[in-house]
């Protein structure tokens, strides 16, 4: 049996982080292991991650100086010594079947990255939020550039979230070999790394099940996710639209997203009385308008 590498980025997450890792001790799949990155905690964080330490043989325990999730998933990485990678926040939960599923497919598909689905749950109303139900199943395997088609389909599976955020899915450890999570704790590292592993792959497969619990904290979690992804530094976007142009994928999609994310910096420029920002937007959006893009 193969080994995945379990990678848990934690900070000050005393509250949630047993149920993160009993959840990850219960899975199915048996041959993990299991690094817990302590990113310079300021709460119980440090004495948990040690308590497991000292009790499970699979379990390795990284206590660093604070730097971000970015940093912190990099030096799991560099830990790792599995056939396979899989990420979990410290304040979600798995399904028990979440690896064997994920392992099974991607392996039945001889795929690079397997990726599954997840439900929602509120830790204000302590309330489910159902994404997918059971008779919504399906599996499919994808392109690189057939995936990247569902990017900004948000309804009624939540592609946008599952295409972006890092967890949920295996990967193949090969295709970290070359990639870093930026490390400025002033960026979305999701955004900017997420999308460049799809294009290390020739097959990803999805599986339209929900085998991950993503925990959110305010009344209107959907609705938080659609404002934070338009807050994400244009950065990412832009480097996104250049290089799958010069790679011959379709960009209308992109183009569309960006026109959409330079409306909503123009109106939180105003808002904010941020000119500078606002004369770049309406540049950009120009600039947009004239290939036709807006």
């Amino acid at each position: 049996m193969e080994k995945v590498s379990v990678i848990i980025p934690i900070y000050n997450k005393e509250k949630y982080l047993t149920k993160c890792i009993d959840s990850v001790l219960e899975q199915t799949y048996s041959n993990l292991e299991i690094i817990l990155v302590d990113d310079g905690s300021t709460d119980r964080t440090a004495e948990l991650c040690e308590r497991y330490y000292e009790k499970y043989d699979n379990i390795r325990v990284l206590h660093k100086k604070k730097g971000g999730i970015g940093s912190s998933r990099n030096a799991g990485l560099a830990m790792a010594t599995g056939d396979y990678i899989l990420f979990v926040d410290s304040d979600d939960w798995l399904d028990k079947k979440h690896i064997e599923l994920l392992y099974n497919h991607l392996k039945k598909n001889n795929a690079d990255i397997a990726i599954g689905s997840f439900n929602q749950f509120n830790d204000e109303s302590k309330i489910f939020e159902i994404m997918i139900r059971d008779e919504d199943y399906f599996e499919k395997v994808y392109s690189p550039q057939e995936w990247f088609a569902y990017e900004y389909v948000s309804i009624p599976y939540q592609f946008d979230i599952t295409f972006t955020v890092p967890w949920g899915k295996l990967y193949k450890r090969s295709l970290f070999r070359d990639m870093v999570y930026p490390e400025d704790p002033n960026v979305v590292e999701d955004d900017l790394t997420t999308w460049k592993i799809y294009l290390l792959a020739d097959k990803i497969v999805y599986i339209n099940k929900p085998i991950y619990v993503y925990r959110t904290f305010n009344k209107n979690s959907i609705t938080a996710q659609a404002s934070r992804l338009s807050t994400v530094p244009l950065e990412g976007i832009e480097e996104r639209i250049s290089l799958l142009n010069q790679i011959g994928f379709d960009v209308s999609r992109q183009k569309k997203a960006y026109s959409w994310r330079l409306h909503v910096y123009l109106e939180n420029a105003l808002k904010d009385g941020n000119y500078s920002k606002y004369r770049d937007a309406k540049q950009k959006l120009a600039i947009l308008k004239k290939y036709n893009a807006d």
